[in-house]
């Protein structure tokens, strides 16, 4: 049995990407629902830091209680995990709008590299989700480092710690099946099997 720490990205007045009238917040939560009960179900131990979009603490205030947490070991959390989904757009000056950029899709996974038990975390959940037929990007993987940025999540947590992006709400494509109740149940088994992986490597 594993401790799992889950989190559905954004939440209650943070939408989080919103395109074609689809949000982030909502697909973000709806996995991370599903993937709490599937984790259940295999006799783990899920913690989460929203079950709903109502009262959703700020992302630094969920960072600190799952760092109590894991101080107190009650218990202490094998990996946490956060559920996101991206949009790719440019900014057209001459219709001070964005702009679609359709062609990028897939799945990939933030991890950081001064983190051993974090790279291993990321490289088990790409390598299901490739085995599931999941399309990634970033060959499923992309560190923080590589990506330029510092991610609360990743850097301000004390677990080992990933950020998953699900696809592209801007690929016409990719957004109907983030949607679609099938695709979700085929990312969540995917993701479920990556950090039992981790945990639990198979030999």
């Amino acid at each position: 049995m594993a401790v799992f720490c889950t989190d559905a990205g954004h939440g209650g007045v943070d939408s989080g990407a919103v395109w074609q009238g689809v949000r982030e917040k909502d697909i973000n939560l709806q996995v991370t629902l599903q993937l709490n009960q599937w984790l259940k179900q295999k006799g783990h131990r899920v913690f989460t830091t929203r079950r709903s979009d109502d009262h959703v603490p700020p992302l630094r205030t969920r960072c600190k209680l799952v760092n109590a947490h894991h101080r107190q070991k009650a218990p202490a959390f094998d990996a946490i995990i956060s559920i996101h989904c991206n949009v790719a757009a440019r900014f057209e000056p001459s219709l001070d709008d964005y702009l679609p950029l359709p062609q990028r899709r897939g799945l990939y996974v933030i991890y950081s590299e001064e983190s051993q038990a974090g790279t291993q975390l990321a490289q088990a959940i790409a390598r299901a989700c490739k085995e599931q037929g999941i399309q990634l990007a970033h060959g499923g993987k992309i560190s923080t480092v590589e990506l330029g940025r510092s991610l609360a999540w990743i850097h301000q947590t004390l677990p080992p710690a990933v950020l998953v992006e699900l696809g592209f709400l801007t690929n016409p494509e990719e957004r109907a099946l983030l949607q679609d109740a099938s695709y979700q149940q085929t990312l969540i088994q995917a993701i479920a099997a990556g950090l039992e992986n981790a945990i639990s490597p198979v030999t």
